[in-house]
C-alpha cells in the first residue's frame, strides 16, 4: 500500500461548526475505525484554529481515498488534498539505489 499525506480544510467556519457534530457521532459511535479494505489510519491530526488537518495514512488506490474522504467533501464542503508519500527509510534505501 502507498503511503499519503492528506490534508483537508473547511471553506467555512460554518461548515467547520456544522461538521462537528457529525465527527463527534462519528468517534463516538465506532465508525471512524470501520475503514474499507486497503486503508490504514496512521495519524489523524486536526488544526481547528484555522479549520485545517491532516491525516497520515496508507491505502492501495486513490479510489479507496475517494471512498473514506468523499462523503466529507460531499456533507460539509471540505476540500480533501493526496498527496503519496515516503517514509525516511523508504527515502533513504531509494536515494541509495539511485547513486549506483
Amino acid at each position: 500500500m502507498q503511503l499519503y499525506v492528506v490534508t483537508w480544510k473547511f471553506e467555512s467556519s460554518e461548515d467547520q461548526k456544522f461538521a462537528l457534530d457529525a465527527l463527534i457521532d462519528y468517534v463516538d459511535s465506532g465508525k471512524s475505525e470501520q475503514t474499507p479494505e486497503g486503508y490504514e489510519r496512521i495519524a489523524w491530526i486536526h488544526t481547528p484554529q484555522d479549520g485545517t488537518g491532516v491525516v497520515i495514512c496508507k491505502a492501495s488506490s486513490a479510489a479507496v481515498l475517494y471512498r473514506v474522504f468523499g462523503p466529507w467533501r460531499d456533507k460539509f464542503g471540505m476540500v480533501w488534498d493526496y498527496k503519496p508519500g515516503l517514509t525516511t527509510e523508504e527515502f533513504v534505501k531509494l536515494q541509495k539505489e539511485m547513486q549506483l
